[in-house]
């Protein structure tokens, strides 16, 4: 009996757009998380001018507890960012597969290298596949030491 072979494009494919399908939808509940988030700034800032202090008191509460929530919605910016980024590796990965001549490693690591725009997603990279042949040159001044990154402004 002979064993099928693995369809590993269009595996490939369908792994990249479930991954686009749950980076937009996640995208669509941030946005009225966000929406919902600038409400209570906007009332908190109203409470806060009231004459009552315990009004007021309660409404710069409210205000820097929403400054709080829109920041830590930025760490949804930097995982978006970081699924984009696999997804975008799928996809050369596909196109390479599926390519009458594939090209060579080489090239494609650095295509895949180069989509990166946080410094620990290059570190790992130089970690994880730094040591193959023709894989492009690991920064020498980078810390191995830790890969989580803090929230990077773009």
């Amino acid at each position: 009996m002979k064993q099928a072979s693995i369809p590993f494009p269009p595996l490939l494919e369908l792994t990249a757009s479930q991954l686009e399908v749950a980076l937009q939808n996640s995208s669509s509940q941030v946005d009225r998380l966000a929406k919902s988030v600038a409400a209570f700034s906007k009332l908190g800032a109203e409470l806060s001018a009231s004459s009552d202090p315990a009004i007021a008191e309660q409404g710069a509460s409210l205000v820097a507890e929403a400054q709080r929530a829109m920041f830590a919605m930025q760490y949804h910016d930097q995982f978006a960012q970081r699924v984009q980024h696999v997804r975008d590796a799928l996809g050369d990965l596909h196109d390479a597969l599926a390519a009458p001549v594939a090209p060579p490693a080489p090239a494609l690591l650095a295509v895949i290298r180069s989509r990166y725009t946080m410094e620990d997603e290059r570190r790992l990279f130089d970690i994880l596949l730094g040591h193959l042949p023709g894989a492009p040159a690991a920064n020498a001044d980078s810390d191995h030491e830790s890969l989580r990154s803090s929230v990077e402004l773009f």
